[in-house]
């Protein structure tokens, strides 16, 4: 290597085979490249500090991978209750389909039919106790919490429904 290309080198501090292609970039320094959230702070001196995040949209709520695969792991821990339960052939194969519908509802990307998944949601509070604990854990998390209050009025008779339900049982 002579002593020009070595100094071309020295002016150019990255590597040529490095390509990020960048999706968005805002003034305040928010950036989103391959699928990924990012924020750059450049400070006095040319100083880069990078954070990332990466996210995903379920139900039309933005959230974590740690918390969908939460709510995914809460919802084969519901389809293994169903399974494991002493009910007649026709029930296991409706809390199956109403259980489906929840998922199918609730890990769509776009925000999901308030009124298909509340109704495939409160029939599942109905086959059995054990079924009921592990229904009301799947809707007691952060992300379903999340994805059902963009309803409105339809996640509060939802949830007054389901703390009814959960008092009743608690009660006997």
């Amino acid at each position: 290597m002579n002593s020009r290309e070595r100094s071309l080198q020295d002016d150019m501090p990255y590597r040529r085979d490095l390509n990020i292609e960048i999706d968005q970039l805002s003034v305040t320094g928010h950036v989103v490249f391959a699928g990924r959230d990012g924020k750059v702070h450049v400070q006095t001196g040319g100083d880069v500090a990078q954070h990332t995040n990466q996210t995903v949209t379920v139900g039309g709520v933005e959230t974590t991978p740690r918390e969908l695969d939460m709510m995914i792991r809460c919802i084969r821990d519901v389809e293994d209750t169903i399974r494991k339960e002493n009910l007649n052939p026709q029930l296991q194969e409706a809390a199956m389909h109403d259980l489906h519908t929840v998922e199918a509802q609730l890990t769509k990307e776009k925000k999901p039919n308030p009124r298909i998944l509340v109704r495939a949601a409160k029939s599942l509070l109905r086959f059995s106790p054990a079924l009921t604990a592990a229904a009301l854990t799947l809707f007691d998390q952060p992300l379903v919490g999340a994805i059902l209050a963009s309803f409105g009025e339809v996640a509060l008779n939802f949830h007054d429904a389901v703390r009814r339900h959960s008092s009743a049982n608690n009660a006997g």
